[in-house]
Formats: structure tokens, sequence, C-alpha cells
């Protein structure tokens, strides 16, 4: 599978974690803006930053069961922007669960549209994608807006559904088909 991997978009490369990303990793990921909607620890130690960088620089992309991050590189000035994790059939077969970060800096230029709109489709004869599916804090409609744009549907408010910091969050699940996210993509 190391074969799909870099992607190249007008703006971004997608490519695999090195090492040397730990510090980028560690920057949005301890940045209370970024970690207001997720469910990593808080704050997020640079020493777990620095193993997690490691252990996926090591690991073969996209393996069943498993999920796999990938690092955005804004092309330009070759500066780590965000991440995306891709968890292939890690709750059944053919479905491909997704998740994403965007460092506050390279928040709403486009770029997250951007990289999935040129990963997912990359993935889907590769891993045999029939569907993917992620969730996302109600609270946060700008990561919304990323996946309808890409032709995923959302479903209703999962009222108090996970537990963050304290605080319970409701979630909306979304969900696209390979078949309709390739056609969305082509318009």
């Amino acid at each position: 599978m190391t074969d799909i991997l870099p992607i190249e978009t007008d703006r971004l490369i997608i490519r695999a974690f090195r090492e040397s990303d730990a510090a980028a990793f560690h920057g949005w990921r301890n940045d209370t803006v970024v970690a207001r909607y997720t469910l990593w620890d808080f704050p997020y130690p640079l020493a777990r930053a620095e193993a997690f960088a490691r252990e996926m620089a090591a690991m073969e992309p996209f393996l069943e069961g498993k999920y796999y991050q990938l690092m955005l590189e804004e092309e330009a000035t070759g500066t780590a922007v965000g991440d995306i994790g891709i968890g292939n059939g890690v709750t059944a077969p053919g479905l491909v669960r997704v998740g994403y970060t965007l460092s506050t800096p390279a928040q709403g230029k486009g770029f997250m549209t951007e990289a999935l709109k040129a990963l997912l489709p990359a993935l889907i004869a590769p891993l045999g994608v029939q569907m993917f599916s992620t969730d996302i804090d109600a609270r946060n409609p700008a990561s919304g807006r990323v996946l309808e744009r890409l032709g995923f549907k959302c479903g209703p408010v999962q009222e108090k559904r996970t537990l963050v910091r304290g605080e319970w969050c409701d979630e909306i699940d979304y969900e696209v088909s390979a078949e309709a996210l390739l056609a969305h993509v082509s318009q």
C-alpha cells in the first residue's frame, strides 16, 4: 500500500509521518483551539507525540483493522499543517473511518477539503473501500461543511454521546459510499 503515498495536491503533500514531525504534531495537539473538539488527552505531552511519530513512521500504511495517521505538509513552505487518520476496516471490512486535524494557522484555507478530495478516492481500489464514515462534535460545524463538500451525508445528532474532558458532548455521524464519493468529487 505504500505506493499510494505521497499524494500531491495543488498546495499540499499528503505523506507518511516522519519522526521529525513530532514537534509540529505536538504543537496542534497541545493547542486549546484545536483540542476543543477532540478526544485526545489535553495537555498532550511532547513525549507522547514523539512516541506516536516514531510508531507511525515505522508502521506499514493502511493495514486492515488498524488506524494509520498521515501528515499534511504545505508544499510551498514544507511546514506540517495537519494530519489525517485512516481506520481501515477497524469496525467492519470495507468501511474506512476518517479523522482529521489542522493546526490553527492552517484552518479556514480549504486545506482539509483539498486533502480529503485527493486522498479518499485514492484509497478506494487498493483498500476495497465500500463506505467512509466519521463523526464530529456537533459544536464544530466547519468540520461538517468539509465532509458535505465531499458528498458525506449527516445523520441525526447523537445527544450527550461522548464524555470529553468532563463534558458530555453531542456528536453527528457522517458517511458516504465509495461510489457516491467518486461521483461527488468528479463534478
